[in-house]
């Protein structure tokens, strides 16, 4: 069942003892390198609550009154287009974050966080965050290495819908999520594939079928394993499938 609209702003605070909060942020890559003391005093602020699968987290539009830890499961990004279908940006897994943007600017939120699959997730505050960035050198280093390796990852989607043909595109959003899930078996669906290459799933199924059929992957329902890296990186990188 999806969540109201704005539901950041109704993530109750659970009863995880302070303990428990500090260390599942102290595994989240951006927060990993702060002290002890830091990390205890975040976790007093940070709320913790299951989602689950279809709930929408948050608006592209809603307030943007803070960042959300994935403890586990996985968020998908996306943005709405006028024929009602959505352009993926990412597929957050646990140990990242979504909504860095807003944090730092305090504007509306840029996309829809809706979750892809059961799971948690910890709410941190801006009003909260703010001064420990103010305080902190290496948090505020580490939230700009995310923020640097969204925008990389951005401006390489635009890249490619602007030059590239639908094979490279799909490579790219493979690659892209092999590196985000550090396997070669990705977890993805054929519509979400196509969502984030800017094409449809029809066509991803065509492509995806003819890379099966040379032995560049295979496919079950809901993963796309590599069986050929280096093949479907020179796709990505090439611009064109000589397949």
């Amino acid at each position: 069942m999806a969540a109201p609209h704005g539901a950041d702003a109704a993530i109750p605070h659970e009863a995880a003892s302070l303990a428990d909060r500090a260390a599942l942020l102290g595994r989240t890559p951006l927060l990993r390198r702060l002290p002890a003391e830091a990390l205890t005093r975040l976790a007093g602020f940070a709320h913790l609550r299951p989602m689950a699968k279809g709930e929408t987290l948050f608006r592209r539009g809603d307030p943007g009154t803070g960042l959300l830890v994935v403890v586990k499961g996985r968020i998908r990004v996306s943005v709405p287009s006028s024929e009602g279908r959505d352009g993926v940006l990412n597929l957050v897994r646990g140990g990242e974050v979504v909504g860095e943007i807003a944090l730092l600017d305090g504007h509306a939120r840029t996309a829809d966080a809706v979750a892809d699959t059961d799971g948690e997730v910890m709410l941190l505050e801006r009003r909260d965050m703010l001064p420990l960035l103010a305080e902190n050198g290496t948090l505020a280093l580490a939230l700009m290495e995310v923020l640097c390796e969204r925008l990389r990852q951005t401006s390489a989607q635009v890249e490619a819908l602007m030059f590239q043909e639908t094979g490279p595109r799909i490579a790219r959003a493979l690659l892209q999520l092999s590196a985000v899930q550090r396997l070669t078996s990705v977890a993805v669906t054929q519509k979400q594939l196509g969502e984030m290459a800017g094409t449809s799933r029809e066509s991803a199924n065509r492509t995806l079928k003819a890379w099966e059929a040379r032995g560049l992957v295979t496919l079950v329902p809901g993963r796309v394993t590599l069986r050929d890296e280096a093949s479907i990186r020179s796709l990505a990188e090439g611009g064109r499938d000589p397949g």
